[in-house]
């Protein structure tokens, strides 16, 4: 487990160098090294197995037409194209790891002065579960954060042709229109309409439990997904990840208007956009899979407010980052270590060493 903390320790550092030299480029060598590090992986982190069953399969284009094979088109083409011209799963899990990296780091050089800074949270946060995880839905989600510009300037056709293209990699992310409409029924993210919607939410959760009384509304392949016990079983009120977002949400909301940044129009969205993550746990009682993949989509926004909230926390520069550091450190144990997560991820084996096995 060393070697995750190792790069943790190192994406810190990147970090560390590009604010004292405020060097945005080096956003570029962070992104680089996450993305080796998820590419080059072997048999490491959810759904490698899975994903290896799928492209083996993905063998011609046939697939693409058939139905054989049940992925997201944009996934599917990549995967046919790759495996049609002879490439190993070994080949396309490293393409793959550096294009969403890449894009990642791409909208983070564009929209953020510190690229680095968000990476280190979102290793410590995202990382392992998604980009060496569930990697379609961590493309999907990258993706959507394109379409925040368009949230914020209103328009609508540019928007949804980036939910479209997110959607080509994981289905889920139809569901981002919710953050469009809700920007436009509220102002602005207040304790009052986030208790507000947030009971709602739970009331809702309480009406999921029973499927047989929205039965009709869901395609019989995703029936599972709302019956299964492995689906169907989660902590819901009990949920840690949750009560952190809970949290944070509403300290952000505090903190936010003391500093006057409520009013600023990044801001405004993408506390819009975030608190739809908790939402959507709340509405989703417990079914597990469901709220989880739809909210993380949500929860993505995490990434880019921790660093607007601990970086404004006072007029301290280094206690701002001591904070930000130790805060990082605290979601990478409690998220990784402490939830049992890093069982998945041991020992950590690259293709190199399989060569030698």
């Amino acid at each position: 487990m060393g070697v995750y903390f190792i790069l943790l320790l190192l994406v810190m550092g990147l970090a560390l160098t590009e604010l004292l030299l405020n060097k945005k480029w080096i956003g570029w060598v962070t992104g680089s090294l996450l993305a080796l590090f998820a590419g080059f992986r072997y048999y490491a982190g959810y759904d490698f197995v899975s994903y290896g069953v799928y492209y083996e399969r993905a063998d011609s284009i046939r697939v693409l037409f058939d139905g054989s094979v049940r992925l997201e088109s944009g996934f599917l083409f990549l995967s046919t194209l790759f495996s049609s011209i002879g490439l190993n799963y070994y080949a396309f899990v490293l393409f793959f790891s550096l294009l969403s990296l890449a894009t990642l780091s791409f909208f983070l050089y564009k929209y953020v002065p510190y690229p680095s800074m968000v990476l280190a949270y979102y290793y410590a946060r995202f990382f392992l579960a998604r980009d060496m995880g569930q990697v379609r839905g961590a493309f999907a989600a990258v993706i959507l954060l394109f379409s925040i510009q368009f949230i914020i300037k209103r328009e609508p056709i540019k928007f949804l042709i980036i939910v479209y293209l997110a959607s080509l990699f994981h289905i889920t992310a139809y569901i981002f229109v919710v953050g469009y409409i809700l920007n436009i029924l509220i102002e602005k993210v207040t304790i009052k309409n986030s208790i507000t919607l947030l009971s709602i939410s739970t009331l809702a959760g309480l009406i999921v439990q029973n499927p047989v009384l929205y039965r009709w509304a869901i395609p019989s392949e995703y029936f599972a997904y709302f019956t299964s016990p492995s689906h169907a079983s989660g902590p819901w009120l009990r949920y840690p990840i949750l009560w952190m977002q809970l949290l944070l949400l509403f300290a952000m909301i505090v903190f936010f208007k003391k500093v006057n940044l409520d009013d600023d129009k990044w801001i405004k969205v993408m506390m819009k956009l975030y608190l739809i993550s908790p939402l959507v746990l709340l509405a989703s009682g417990q079914l597990e899979t469901v709220g989880g993949r739809i909210s993380t989509l949500f929860a993505t926004i995490e990434v880019l407010l921790i660093p607007y909230f601990f970086m404004s926390l006072s007029r301290y520069k280094i206690l701002n980052i001591i904070c930000y550091i130790a805060f990082t450190l605290v979601v990478f144990a409690l998220i990784f270590v402490i939830s049992g997560m890093y069982l998945r991820y041991v020992p950590y084996q690259t293709i190199f060493q399989s060569l030698f096995i």
